[in-house]
Formats: structure tokens, sequence, C-alpha cells
């Protein structure tokens, strides 16, 4: 399957991100509002949201680096050696006669 990928302005790009952590913006920039609004407690909320977070994207980016580097392997273990007998069948030639 040979599919060509539209090229994306930098504006669509970080649109679509939003869209796509669009909770998780929402769960980190609402308690600020409100810290900014009401009380402070609430930026205390928006540090707990936020570290969670990147720890979840933390760990993300390890397990998908390891997935990547487990996949690499597999595939160089996968290909046969290219290797050639002539060695291998001289020598067999010569035991044989």
């Amino acid at each position: 399957m040979n599919v060509q990928r539209e090229q994306r302005t930098r504006l669509e790009q970080v649109m679509e991100w939003a869209v796509w952590h669009f909770g998780e913006l929402a769960f980190t920039v609402g308690p600020l509002v409100l810290a900014v609004v009401f009380t402070p407690w609430f930026a205390l909320v928006a540090a707990v949201v936020a570290a969670g977070w990147a720890a979840h994207e933390i760990r993300e980016h390890r397990q998908q680096t390891r997935l990547k580097t487990e996949a690499a392997e597999r595939k160089q273990l996968a290909a046969p050696p290219a290797t050639t007998d002539e060695t291998t069948d001289h020598e067999s030639r010569e035991v044989t006669r």
C-alpha cells in the first residue's frame, strides 16, 4: 500500500494534537482557571493532574521506544544470513570422493 501523506501546516498539526489531547488539557487548564478565579487550592489539583499526565507520557514514550527496538531486532533475526557455501561445497566434495 503506497499512500502518500498530504503535507500539513504547523497550525493543522497543532490543532490535531489539541483535539486528541483535549481531555488532558481540560483537566489541567480547568483547575488553573478555577485557582485564578476562586482559590489557589485548585492549583494543587492542576499540579497533580499535570504530574499524572507527564508520568503517563513518559511511560508511553519508553514503551514505544522499547517496542520499536524489539521490532527492529526481530527484523534482523528474521533475515536469513547472506553467506556463500562455496567453501562448504568444496569441503563436502572432498569428503565424498
